[in-house]
C-alpha cells in the first residue's frame, strides 16, 4: 500500500510529506512561527529527514530571536 501523503509532527510542529508527480520526488512542507517552509527529497525517508532538519533550524532561529528580542 502506497501512501500519497502523511501529516506528522516533529518538535511540536506539524509537517506533511507527499509524493510528487515525478518519479522519485517527495515534497515536504511545514509552518514554523507563521513562516511556511518546504523542500523535497528523492525518497520519502530523505524528505522526512530534510523536513526535520529544516524544522530544527527554524525553531532554533525562532528561539534565538525570542532571546534577542527579550534582551532589548
Amino acid at each position: 500500500m502506497t501512501h500519497k501523503g502523511v501529516a506528522m509532527r516533529y518538535r511540536g510542529i506539524e509537517y506533511s510529506v507527499v509524493q510528487g508527480i515525478e518519479r522519485r520526488l517527495w515534497k515536504w512542507a511545514a509552518t514554523v512561527a507563521g513562516t511556511k517552509i518546504s523542500g523535497q527529497g528523492s525518497t520519502r525517508d530523505e524528505a522526512i529527514e530534510r523536513a526535520k532538519k529544516a524544522i530544527a533550524r527554524a525553531t532554533q532561529k525562532q528561539r534565538f530571536k525570542q532571546v534577542i528580542d527579550g534582551e532589548d
